[in-house]
């Protein structure tokens, strides 16, 4: 930029195209990096990638009846983000059972220690399936489960928000068979 004032003697006109030139020089380069990173936006958003959110859904709820009457228990669910979106579990809650947390266990050394509280990170174009070996929702009970029974949840996610799902009472390490109706009772004898 030409900062060098205008030569004694010089005419009002050409002292005003000088500091006219200047100015536009000076503001040149910013305005251009403006309406090159407006063009660039623009064209992101016209792509269809911008402001688009994680796409979550939430199914294969299960939830252990506790041994011996416990009041807590585990849940489990699979969440599925097809979106181009990562996003973040951060909370639980049922209007069916007490508080439910979300929990991450780590095991080093051959010993297992749970956190609770924990988020969970759900990213763009995968799956994430919660287990008992790394992570879960801990709930706290207000009556006993009965096998069978479906449990509703509601899995807060910081970007998708709120996802509805429902977890099945299974037995402790899995499924049980069916009841068959009408089946012959065994007896302990024989």
């Amino acid at each position: 930029m030409n900062t060098t004032p205008p030569a004694p003697g010089t005419p009002p006109a050409a002292k005003w195209r000088s500091r006219l030139a200047d100015t536009v020089r000076a503001v040149a380069a910013p305005v251009l990096c403006c309406a090159l990173a407006l063009l660039a936006l623009t064209a992101w958003s016209r792509s269809g990638l911008a402001n688009r959110p994680s796409s979550v859904s939430v199914s294969r709820g299960t939830l252990y009846r506790p041994l011996l009457d416990a009041r807590t228990t585990a849940a489990f669910f699979r969440i599925d983000n097809t979106g181009p979106t990562d996003d973040t579990l951060v909370s639980v809650t049922s209007t069916a059972t007490g508080p439910a947390v979300p929990a991450r266990t780590r095991t080093r050394h051959g010993a297992g220690t749970m956190r609770m509280g924990v988020t969970l990170p759900v990213p763009a174009h995968s799956s994430v399936r919660m287990n008992a070996s790394e992570q879960d929702v801990m709930v706290e009970l207000r009556h006993p489960l009965r096998l069978g029974e479906r449990v509703p949840f509601v899995l807060h996610f910081r970007y998708a928000g709120d996802v509805e799902a429902v977890a099945e009472v299974t037995a402790f390490g899995g499924p049980r068979p069916p009841v068959r109706p009408n089946a012959p009772a065994h007896d302990a004898d024989g």
